[in-house]
């Protein structure tokens, strides 16, 4: 296995570009300028990177989803909003696929990649603190509301914070545990601090998958980095309800209490969530309407219009695909996530990273009910990450890949 010391001078330049060209994509938003940066660092990436373009199963199954972004532009309520749509995924694809040219033959390519999005991630949330202040994201926690959505998306932010503390609790759990491990908890703050529900429910998913995984991975005997691991959770669990004595993190109590009255019934659903579910019922309803082709991909903002709302989505992902691409959109899309979903399992036992991807694919689906990331950039940076680890896992555990590879370039 090759470590960091023998990649070549231009490698490591492609690793600190692609570690900006991540933080990019969360810090400057969806400007003009934001878009700019980011085909300038992918540029520079294609001139140092000796780029080659090899199709790969990442670009069948994402392409084809953005082609029927395309194709929703003959029917949708609004073509244009799906062309928009189109046109963004396009670009995003255009930059992932200057990058999965490069690490497709990169050694350790996706424990390098792997590695950019958690420190990527622990970037945004010291930017986070420089950006609104320190003494601002306490008194958020403390119950004066949430931050607003500035630089990013609050619900991005507390959510990308959510991913980096997984990940960092995996390589602590299956692999070495590390002293850094505590940066989870300013990482923690701003989660509080985004009031994100979303984030917090993919945390303790994240958290809990990643255990049971482990408590059923051999060897059995072998107890010593749960031990060390579920120290360092119980620190900063201990820690956590100390400081919610203290009133911290009241804000996200309360609207973690009104999605449970939401779901059973009981107790005070905040407006929020009232909101939320409005949205979802005419989604619902839409697709009902058009169950085949939907709306037009991008086209839930004008029914939500229609209705009285403001001009926004329906803020869940699957309800989003089933409205404005109906069926064939809700296949086009989620059958990229349960490809995935079911090549990572074949491996479960073969490769630990297998289980990271596993839980992080299972929290996307799962947090995909409250969230619209279909044309969002790091969901196909992601995607990338996962689509290089099952080609990896193929060419290395699959007999007859190979073989399959060489009769279709000889063909």
């Amino acid at each position: 296995m090759q470590n960091s010391q023998s990649y070549s001078i231009s490698e490591k330049i492609v690793f600190g570009l692609t570690y900006t060209l991540f933080v990019s994509m969360f810090m400057f938003g969806d400007t003009n300028l934001a878009n700019g940066l980011l085909f300038a660092q992918a540029l520079l990436i294609l001139v140092i990177s000796n780029f080659k373009l090899n199709v790969h199963r990442y670009h069948i199954f994402c392409f084809q989803f953005c082609l029927y972004c395309y194709m929703t532009t003959f029917w949708a309520l609004n073509g244009k909003m799906s062309i928009d749509s189109g046109n963004t995924i396009f670009r995003t694809l255009m930059i992932t696929s200057v990058l999965y040219s490069f690490y497709a033959v990169t050694p350790n390519n996706v424990r390098i990649l792997t590695k950019i999005v958690m420190w990527g991630g622990y970037t945004i949330v010291i930017y986070t603190y420089f950006f609104y202040g320190v003494d601002r994201i306490v008194s958020m926690d403390e119950g004066s509301g949430r931050i607003t959505n500035r630089f990013n998306n609050v619900n991005t932010i507390g959510m990308l914070a959510a991913i980096a503390i997984i990940i960092h609790a995996y390589y602590s759990m299956f692999e070495k545990f590390s002293k850094t491990i505590f940066l989870a908890i300013p990482a923690l703050f701003v989660i509080g601090a985004t009031q994100s529900r979303k984030a917090i429910i993919e945390l303790v998913m994240g958290i809990v998958l990643l255990y049971f995984f482990k408590s059923i991975r051999g060897p059995k005997n072998n107890l010593l980095p749960i031990a060390k691991f579920l120290f360092a959770m119980v620190t900063i669990l201990l820690l956590l309800i100390y400081l919610s004595q203290t009133g911290l993190f009241i804000g996200l109590t309360e609207r973690m209490e009104g999605l449970w009255a939401s779901i059973t019934g009981e107790g005070e659903v905040d407006v929020s969530t009232e909101l939320r579910d409005e949205y979802r019922r005419i989604g619902w309803q839409n697709f009902l309407e058009n169950p085949i082709f939907g709306i037009g991909i991008g086209n839930s903002p004008i029914a939500l219009t229609r209705e009285g709302f403001k001009h926004t989505y329906t803020h869940n992902n699957i309800v989003e695909m089933l409205c404005c691409g109906g069926i064939v959109g809700f296949i086009s899309y989620y059958s990229i996530f349960f490809y995935l979903l079911s090549q990572e399992m074949k491996f479960l036992k073969k490769d630990k990273l297998a289980t990271l991807y596993l839980v992080w694919i299972i929290c996307i689906i799962a947090t995909d009910w409250g969230a619209v990331r279909y044309f969002h950039k790091d969901t196909y940076f992601i995607l990338m990450i996962f689509f290089l680890h099952v080609d990896e896992m193929k060419k290395k555990y699959s007999i007859n890949y190979r073989f399959q590879k060489s009769r279709i370039t000889t063909y």
